[in-house]
């Protein structure tokens, strides 16, 4: 039996390889007497009086084909960009992100969990250990001339894998953590693919446990692994290593609840010679989160609502230096219109940075890591548009040894709806309640008088798609006092939740349009008990914003995230999809270009166009002509009730 032993922050284990068939999951016995070698550490549960919160799917990367050459050494990826590598890896499953986990290394991860690649539960998911995704590396040279040595690489080369990795779940407070803590039994391997015998050989694993145990056992979250290669048989030219996991879902039992869980986030993965034991350090300065929005509440809004009261004064930034010695750094941001056009820019000049293994220290200096906003956007209504937000950092004059992540972007979008989201969720939001007449209300706040067309909702797919069949009924209500008052809206009929793939929303055209203005709350009435499974963002933090009722009085949520719910206003957002008109105590009717409306009793009688415009209005009348008016969508709203109408 050959024996490899691992050098990491945490004494993990020592693994016999000799034997192991080409694929663990063919022999289910023999994999249980190696997971017998991992530390396993029990996950706790996580309960939330009322409100809760289910791990679910993420963005998912499509498989890469690879490239036909052979890749060399180095093999570095840190996954900074927004999609894995396809000259590094073939995927099974695996996606990269820049939220599932907080404070990576350097900006940007790849994940592991328990949806394949088309976003749903694999077929052999049960409660009981099944395997899962994969990360698995091109074939890797290690047997061609290695420039320094002007020979071969042998064992004798110190060649060494090294690479980081966090389990699910995040840390700190429970209300705070983002996506699901792997159970004791749960695990990741790595694996070497041994050529001449056309096997994988398991070499490193982790059973399932909390961040905070890891803390505890070495001072840091993210848990360093270093391998060196030291077997002849894998210095050939089809050398390839690969991350595997296995999950076991809980056995939940609340319609809707089951979904995706135990995801693993691994970080900066690099494979290099002349390389020694306990080698932490590299010549890096990187951004470790994304960019942030320039707005003090959205990530993006309608431009007709937009005014310079909702810039916020600061881009908060997380830097880091992974050297071993302080380094200065550059740093500066550059805004950008939708035709490339630079509009602003902001040069921080050089600050010192701290080095990150001493505490996990990050830049402190306010010019780098608090820059100044000093750029209002010049949107005009009803004129969508969007601006780059481009930050760039770099060591020195020439920069470090790694380019890719001394950059992130934030695309500021004004179009026609309010997102305090960013798009991708790392949770499922629900209510556990008894009562079947649960209801979610999410604040927003119009500047103008407005016109709401649509609703935009992410919800979660579970196994089985099970939480389709949980009805609910859009609802919009004014504000009392701050919280949700009169109902101004509520569909006639039931919806259900749908699904249109990775990261897209559904759209629910209104089956009528309302006019409000001022504080609104959106959300939905449910009509039954179960889960739905709703979007949840867990890296901006709207909780303040979102309320629920099960019972007699409105509560606001505790915990950090924004619901996946976007208001849509005017035209556009229905997609020129007109709903069947609501029955109304008035008419209203389109001859030749001239809008003519009629009512029993003198009443308030308003005209608004597409983009939410107010193009008539008058009180206490019966009836109103509005001629000359232009092809498209209308809202004729006379006193509380309203319809559309359409000018061909």
């Amino acid at each position: 039996m050959t024996i490899i032993r691992l050098m990491t922050t945490q004494t993990l284990m020592t693994v016999g390889t000799g034997r192991l068939k080409k694929t663990i999951g063919a022999n289910t016995q023999r994999f249980l007497r190696l997971l017998c070698f991992l530390i396993l550490l029990g996950a706790q549960e996580q309960t939330v009086a009322q409100e809760a919160l289910l791990p679910i799917r993420h963005t998912v990367s499509q498989l890469g084909k690879g490239g036909d050459d052979m890749l060399s050494l180095p093999f570095f990826d840190d996954f900074s960009k927004a999609e894995v590598s396809q000259r590094n890896w073939v995927l099974g499953g695996t996606f990269v992100n820049a939220g599932y986990a907080p404070l990576p290394p350097t900006l940007g991860m790849a994940t592991l969990d328990a949806f394949d690649a088309e976003g749903r539960l694999y077929p052999t998911t049960t409660e009981q250990l099944f395997p899962c995704d994969t990360l698995a590396s091109l074939p890797i040279r290690l047997d061609s001339v290695f420039v320094p040595y002007q020979r071969a690489l042998t064992a004798a080369d110190s060649v060494y894998l090294s690479f980081f990795y966090l389990p699910g779940g995040g840390y700190g407070n429970m209300w705070e953590r983002v996506g699901d803590t792997p159970e004791g039994t749960d695990s990741i391997l790595l694996e070497f693919y041994d050529a001449e015998n056309d096997r994988w050989d398991m070499i490193w694993g982790r059973g399932g446990c909390e961040a905070d145990s890891l803390f505890a056992h070495t001072g840091r979250y993210w848990q360093y692994v270093e391998v060196c290669i030291t077997e002849q048989r894998y210095f050939t030219s089809g050398f390839r290593f690969r991350f595997r996991n296995y999950s076991s879902l809980s056995n939940l039992n609340k319609k809707g609840m089951l979904s995706n869980a135990d995801q693993w986030n691994i970080d900066y993965v690099l494979l290099d010679a002349s390389r020694r034991r306990g080698d932490t350090v590299s010549r890096d300065v990187a951004f470790v989160e994304p960019a942030p929005s320039m707005l003090s509440r959205y990530q993006a809004m309608p431009s007709r609502q937009f005014s310079a009261v909702e810039m916020a004064d600061n881009a908060p930034l997380t830097i880091a230096n992974l050297f071993s010695e302080e380094l200065a750094t550059d740093y500066r941001y550059h805004i950008y219109d939708e035709n490339g056009i630079e509009v602003y820019s902001y040069d921080g000049g050089y600050e010192n940075i701290p080095v990150y293994w001493r505490g996990l220290q990050y830049q402190a200096s306010p010019a780098h890591a608090l820059p100044p906003i000093g750029y209002t956007f010049a949107v005009t209504a009803d004129a969508p548009t969007s601006y780059s937000i481009v930050h760039h950092v770099r060591e020195g004059v020439s920069g470090d040894i790694h380019t890719q992540n001394d950059s992130t972007t934030f695309i500021q979008v004004f179009d026609n709806y309010y997102a305090y989201d960013d798009g991708t969720p790392e949770n499922g939001y629900g209510i556990t309640s008894t009562s079947s007449r649960v209801k979610i209300a999410y604040r927003f706040r119009l500047n103008v008088e407005d016109t709401l067309t649509a609703l935009y909702m992410y919800f979660n797919r579970t196994i089985g798609d099970e939480n389709a069949d949980i009805r609910f009924a859009i609802t919009v209500w004014d504000d009392a006092n701050g919280v949700p008052g009169n109902i101004i809206y509520q569909d006639a009929n039931k919806r259900k939740p749908l699904f249109e793939g990775f990261n897209r929303y559904v759209r629910y055209v209104l089956e009528d349009t309302v006019v409000c203005s001022g504080t609104i709350y959106v959300g939905l009435e449910q009509y039954s008990p179960d889960f739905i499974n709703i979007g949840f963002d867990r890296n901006h933090d709207a909780s303040s914003e979102i309320m629920y009722l099960s019972s007699t009085s409105w509560q606001t949520s505790i915990l950090r995230g924004a619901l996946m719910i976007r208001p849509y206003f005017g035209q556009k957002a229905t997609l020129d999809i007109i709903q069947p008109q609501a029955s109304t105590s008035f008419k209203a009717w389109v001859s030749n270009g001239t809008l003519s409306v009629e009512c029993d009793v003198p009443q308030s009688i308003q005209v608004y166009d597409g983009l939410g415009r107010r193009i008539e209005s008058k009180a206490g009348i019966t009836s109103l002509r509005v001629a000359h008016l232009v092809k498209g969508l209308y809202l004729v709203k006379v006193g509380t009730r309203t319809k559309k109408v359409v000018v061909y």
